[in-house]
């Protein structure tokens, strides 16, 4: 699955100029020793590197919760 990022909403106006434009999130899926690995591959600005490092793991560890049930 590929999400591409066009924009966002801040505000509540559309913005399609920020660094967010363009980015891309990609996840794959492979069966792996029995179970199922989930891959996420990020494409953008360096500027949310931090953000990312600090959320997805959270967010990642929701999705395995949720998925086990």
């Amino acid at each position: 699955m590929s999400f591409e990022h066009l924009g966002e909403v801040k505000n509540g106006v559309e913005d399609f100029s920020g660094s967010w434009s363009g980015a891309f999130e990609n996840y794959s899926l492979r069966e792996c020793d029995g179970g199922t690995e989930l891959n996420v591959e990020l494409d953008s600005d360096d500027h949310f590197a931090d953000y990312f490092r600090d959320v997805f793991p959270r967010a990642l560890q929701k999705v395995k919760e949720l998925s086990e049930q």
